[in-house]
């Protein structure tokens, strides 16, 4: 009864020095940041909605933002394993509320599954709760708490768990388990799952590589139970692929990141010695962060207690392993050299080399994880294990009275603990933010069938988010978004779209079946959009007057209209060869002329010969590209390169655009020129 009473006075510590300004704010405050946070909330009521409300527009993969692109989610961490806990929460509580509720949840469940897993050791009640106090509260916890897809991590050490007994002695029931629970934390967070998988090997080999024994045992039982080793390691291969294809998906689209963002985010030596500002020791290791490149990815420091502990822990592996019991050296000694491994492997040094590049290179998975400073949340796990075995072994040796054993022990948990907190946490008012998404959602529930919100340049990511928000909560698809990546083709979505080009997002052939768009702004865009000037059917104002709604019924008609002027086109050309022809190109249509997709706008040009038949030769002409796109009433001068027909005679050249797979604009009633031209033998 009393190791139950320690084990929640100490989590309730780490709950309230964690969350103190959502728990004095009476959950008014949300942290951190309306940023990150919002973002994974949104993700969290995506599937929250998928599951209780028949009538949500979104699909599992595909929440209704960046409309309307599909499997949006796989841009960002999908926290399904984890999701459960918020429905309860959401069952009874605002999204809001749910979330904050969610954060303290599994920050609590963190700190239960690592003092579980030091139960299994036999760990003292003291030494157990300190474990589970670093592993879930600790200051790179703390400080990572925007990040909130770096939560849930309770799956990890029930996997170790089952990969030890796995170990000790294989059987079908630890060899499921080891399985289902490295599934599980993949889907609860993707750099946590990976992590854990990346990790494992390592673990494995060690393990092996320390006791011959348990390898040929291992050996044994794998040639008598090769089939279902194999079979089970393949059902798991394929359902975390079947599970994840969205995200292959996208790494085919976007590609591995560049190296350049990784090695910016790879740990320094500094960075295992970097804290937050707000933390007890900012003042005396602030020297160590100052050169880090996106320092706020950098601050990996958990305390001097953990040092002090782990330097205790390899001078008793090296120089007093003989007061450690046989059962506990091999362990420790495993999950020591774990930790290291993965120290050395992820360590950047000053000049630059680092064994990450090979990792990068030629781990599945490597070269999409970006923050791989992120990475002490596995290195931790096992030297907390190692640490807190080791201290525990040296204080059953009967050279300490248990009064001095549990003093000392006291102290370390008081110290320990106190090195965590972290002041001046940021935090935001949830009523203040969420006002500008009440005042959306009820401008657009009612009319629109897909929306869009015009936003500030220099808050785009919060007025991504709270578009996002009013469209899920107003079950409308916007094709505004904020994530881990931008679709193809979208833009800079860190500035506002106009019409034409949110026209041309949604469906550059012109094709899209009858909806309305809406368009919200701060101020009414007549007299500063041409398309909304011409085309919108309604304008209404929010009831504060702070937002305008402009409704266009889509689809537009599509008029195809250009202005093209030429300069220096002598009236003989030679045959079978190519001139270079100086044009300035207006665009006079009601749509955006695209660079990109799979419907561009280029310039081109078509030979007639006397009959007004086109030239055999080169019936379409060759293309030249638009440098950049093309909005109406806006001009481009081309260099056009244009190839002249191979058998001399009179012709007429005809000068026009064309949009790929749609239409060329001379066949579409609009203006274009037809210059008279001679070509003559060479």
């Amino acid at each position: 009864m009393l190791s139950k009473v320690f084990y929640i006075f100490v989590c309730g510590i780490g709950v309230f020095i964690t969350f103190y300004p959502t728990l004095i704010s009476n959950f008014a405050l949300v942290q951190t940041d309306p940023g990150d946070t919002r973002l994974n909330n949104y993700f969290l009521e995506h599937s929250f909605q998928l599951i209780a409300n028949h009538n949500y527009i979104g699909d599992l993969w595909s929440p209704a933002f960046f409309y309307p692109y599909k499997e949006v989610l796989a841009f960002s961490d999908n926290l399904f394993a984890s999701a459960p806990i918020y429905w309860l929460f959401r069952s009874f509580a605002s999204s809001s509320l749910a979330f904050q509720l969610w954060m303290i949840a599994v920050s609590m469940l963190n700190f239960a599954s690592f003092a579980f897993l030091m139960k299994q050791f036999r760990v003292s009640h003291l030494l157990s709760g300190l474990g589970a106090f670093f592993f879930a509260f600790s200051i790179p916890r703390i400080a990572k708490l925007g990040h909130q897809q770096l939560l849930p991590q309770f799956f990890t050490p029930i996997a170790f768990f089952a990969a030890w007994k796995f170990i000790l002695n294989p059987s079908k029931k630890w060899l499921i388990l080891l399985l289902l629970f490295t599934y599980l934390q993949v889907l609860a967070g993707i750099y946590l799952g990976w992590f854990l998988l990346f990790s494992l090997p390592i673990f494995f080999v060690i393990a092996y590589k320390l006791n011959s024994q348990v390898w040929n045992k291992f050996i044994d039982y794998f040639k008598l139970n090769k089939k279902f080793i194999i079979a089970s390691i393949l059902v798991w291969i394929i359902s975390l692929v079947v599970t994840l294809l969205p995200y292959l998906k996208a790494s085919l689209v976007f590609g591995k990141r560049n190296y350049s963002e990784v090695d910016s985010m790879l740990p320094r030596i500094s960075s295992w010695f970097s804290v937050p500002p707000g933390s007890i020791w900012s003042s005396l290791l602030a020297s160590n962060y100052k050169s880090l490149p996106a320092v706020h990815e950098h601050y990996m420091f958990a305390g001097f207690t953990l040092v002090l502990l782990s330097v205790v822990c390899a001078y008793i592996l090296l120089y007093r392993r003989n007061i450690l019991p046989q059962t506990k050296i091999w362990l420790i000694s495993t999950c020591l050299l774990v930790f290291c491994s993965i120290f050395i492997l992820s360590l950047r040094l000053p000049f630059g080399f680092t064994l990450w590049r090979i990792i990068y290179e030629i781990v599945p998975g490597a070269s999409v994880i970006r923050a791989v400073t992120r990475i002490w949340t596995i290195a931790y796990f096992y030297l907390l294990i190692a640490v807190i075995l080791c201290i525990d072994s040296v204080f059953r040796v009967d050279f300490l009275s248990k009064q001095r054993r549990l003093v000392i022990v006291s102290l370390l948990c008081i110290v320990g603990i106190s090195e965590q907190i972290l002041f001046n946490q940021p935090s935001f008012d949830k009523a203040f933010v969420n006002k500008d998404v009440v005042e959306t959602r009820e401008l657009i529930k009612r009319d629109c069938n897909v929306a869009y919100i015009s936003i500030n340049e220099k808050e785009y990511y919060l007025n991504q988010l709270s578009a996002m928000w009013a469209g899920l909560e107003a079950n409308v698809p916007v094709i505004n978004g904020i994530s881990g990546q931008v679709p193809p083709n979208y833009g800079d979505n860190r500035k506002s779209m106009n019409t034409a080009q949110i026209i041309n997002w949604l469906d550059p052939a012109g094709k899209i079946t009858n909806s309305k768009l809406c368009i919200v702004a701060q101020q009414s865009l007549e007299q500063q959009d041409s398309l909304i000037d011409n085309y919108a059917t309604t304008i209404k104002k929010s009831n504060s007057n702070n937002l305008v709604l402009h409704i266009i019924q889509l689809p537009l008609p599509k008029i195809f209209a250009q202005e093209i002027k030429f300069f220096d086109l002598p009236k003989q050309v030679p045959a079978k060869s190519t001139i270079k022809l100086p044009i300035l190109v207006k665009n006079t249509s009601n749509f955006l002329w695209s660079r990109k997709g799979s419907n561009p706008t280029k310039f081109s040009y078509r030979w007639l010969i006397t009959d007004r038949r086109l030239a055999r030769f080169d019936e379409e002409g060759d293309r030249t590209s638009l440098p950049y796109d093309l909005l109406p009433e806006e001009s481009v001068a081309l260099n056009a390169k244009i190839k002249t027909p191979a058998n001399p005679g009179q012709y007429k050249l005809i000068l026009t655009m064309v949009q790929e797979y749609v239409a060329w604009f001379h066949d579409q009633n609009t203006k274009y020129l037809e210059i008279p031209v001679e070509v003559v033998s060479r």
